[in-house]
């Protein structure tokens, strides 16, 4: 045999098969935040479908009136928490500091929704 087919160590380029995923900008994502929203309203919109259930029963609210209410609810705590959740992810991804300003936030959120629309017929028992 001859010298000059001797094998010799060549580099070979690595081509993936996937194109690179887009770098993610620092912040929440419109999906997240939409899924924060979802669910701030589920859960406003049951603590408030719970509550109007109870005033139906005692014979205080009408059906219309209730669903009325809930879905206001439900609504008002969407937003809050969607505003809550946009403004305290903008300042600390976790922690106490974030809590903090997700109440406080949803908190000013929702008093300036009720000053503003009128207060709803929610009372705290």
């Amino acid at each position: 045999m001859s010298d000059s087919y001797a094998a010799q160590p060549q580099l070979i380029p690595y081509h993936p098969s996937y194109p690179a995923q887009p770098q993610q900008a620092a912040g929440p994502d419109c999906s997240a935040m939409m899924r924060l929203a979802t669910m701030g309203a589920v859960v406003g919109g049951s603590a408030a479908a719970a509550q109007q259930f109870r005033r139906f029963q005692a014979g205080e609210q009408t059906p219309n009136a209730a669903l009325a209410e809930t879905g206001k609810a439900a609504v008002t705590t969407g937003l809050a928490t969607l505003a809550a959740g946009a403004i305290a992810s903008s300042v600390a991804e976790q922690g106490a500091m974030r809590l903090g300003l997700m109440f406080l936030i949803g908190s000013v959120v929702v008093y300036g929704i009720h000053s503003r629309f009128g207060d709803s017929e929610v009372d705290y028992e």
